[in-house]
């Protein structure tokens, strides 16, 4: 064995340029594999910190049926569409709602798309109308300056996201300023503060809030809930309360059941799924590359085979066994794929460290990923590397002698 890889080694050695090459298509594979996956992860944990910071007690109902119980599983087939249906979620809804027992708050939600200004200047922040309850139960948002607003239509206030202050307002205090949507005009009361640095967090961002009742005033007197945010009571079982809800639920649609009450577990297992979906598919791309410079590999081992026939004959002349032979040709084979694998995981480290540096990404390499990209090189080497040991170890001795 330790011969074996001896001989690997001063093969790669005096082959620098070809071993070179050979690597360096292993070396773009696994890179592209692990930098893929590593982003994907990234993007679970940010989700997971977001969707864990609405609080364990905190549930959303959306229009449109999806089946929780089997999200998990992977056979749900969710449509994105339903998260932003308006004619579903109705003003009775939030009044039975209320009265659920074990239901500490309710908050509806509604989207205004009406243009944002401020002294002629123009922002596209995303603009909500809620009530204070939403920011009762959302502790991902956080008034950092001013305070909140009261829930009516006569108080024109308005809570800015925080990258307003600098686009809008030239980062100057934005305080007691008039910002006009559509054809009405609010008073800054306040501006949330600045969210943690992620690629999900670039929504929260950019979320700006008014009162409800504003809100609907802007949309013509149309009430458009998009979705409604209930915080249950702190003692209260999340099970026990999100049956509660749909009971209630159920009754006001008069059975129809058009409608996803979903708890924290529910939302992690649902964006869990999208995400899983989306990295498998683009790491599957990237694993193409693996596979050309596995390809690479078996190529460069059969002429390697060739150049070699004469050693072949002599080992075997001197009682060396075709399985001998067929390991040498294998470990080196491996050793190159492995050799290929470290120094792509080492440029995967130096990538994902400039990709967090300098985006909003925050891209993780765990235990796992390092146990993939050595596995996947170490596959590739036995898969693209068994034929030419096959070849090389059924060379008959008296032939490969003769060889020049």
């Amino acid at each position: 064995m330790i011969n074996n890889i001896r001989g690997a080694f001063s093969s790669i050695w005096n082959n620098k340029i070809t071993s070179m090459l050979t690597i360096l298509g292993v070396v773009i594979g696994v890179t592209s594999v692990i930098v893929l996956i590593s982003l994907g992860q990234g993007l679970k944990n940010d989700v997971s910190s977001i969707i864990e910071g609405l609080g364990s007690n905190v549930m959303a109902v959306v229009g449109g049926k999806i089946d929780t119980k089997n999200i998990k599983g992977g056979s749900q087939q969710a449509n994105p569409a339903q998260f932003i249906a308006a004619d579903i979620l109705t003003e009775k809804d939030l009044t039975v709602l209320k009265k659920v027992p074990g239901v500490k708050s309710v908050a509806p939600m509604t989207m205004i798309s009406s243009p944002f200004k401020y002294k002629g200047k123009s922002a596209t922040p995303v603009v909500m109308g809620t009530t204070n309850a939403f920011l009762q139960s959302v502790n991902m948002l956080k008034i950092g300056q001013g305070r909140s607003f009261k829930d009516n239509e006569k108080d024109k206030s308005i809570i800015v996201a925080y990258s307003l202050k600098e686009t809008l307002f030239n980062n100057s205090n934005p305080i007691g300023k008039k910002v006009t949507i559509g054809n009405q005009e609010f008073t800054v009361v306040g501006i949330f503060e600045k969210p943690k640095s992620s690629v999900v967090s670039n929504e929260y961002d950019n979320m700006t809030l008014i009162p409800f009742d504003s809100a609907t005033s802007l949309n013509k007197d149309q009430v458009k809930i998009y979705r409604i945010m209930i915080k249950g009571n702190d003692n209260a079982d999340v099970k026990v309360v999100k049956a509660a809800v749909q009971k209630a639920l159920l009754k006001s649609h008069k059975g129809e059941e058009n409608f996803t009450v979903m708890t924290q577990e529910d939302l992690l297992g649902l964006f869990d799924q999208f995400l899983s979906l989306a990295t498998t598919m683009v790491t599957a791309i990237a694993a193409i590359s693996l596979i050309v410079g596995g390809i690479g590999i078996m190529n460069i081992m059969l002429v390697t085979v060739t150049e070699r026939t004469k050693e072949i004959g002599l080992r075997k002349a001197v009682g060396a066994s075709r399985s001998a032979i067929l390991f040498q040709f294998l470990i080196e084979a491996v050793i190159i794929t492995l050799l290929g694998g470290l120094i792509g995981l080492a440029i995967s480290f130096a990538s994902t460290w400039a990709i967090k540096a300098n985006t909003t990404l925050n891209p993780e390499i765990t235990p796992q990923i390092i146990a993939i990209a050595i596995g996947l090189s170490t596959i590739i080497g036995v898969i693209f590397g068994i034929w030419p040991a096959l070849r090389a170890a059924q060379k008959d001795p008296i032939e490969a002698l003769r060889h020049e």
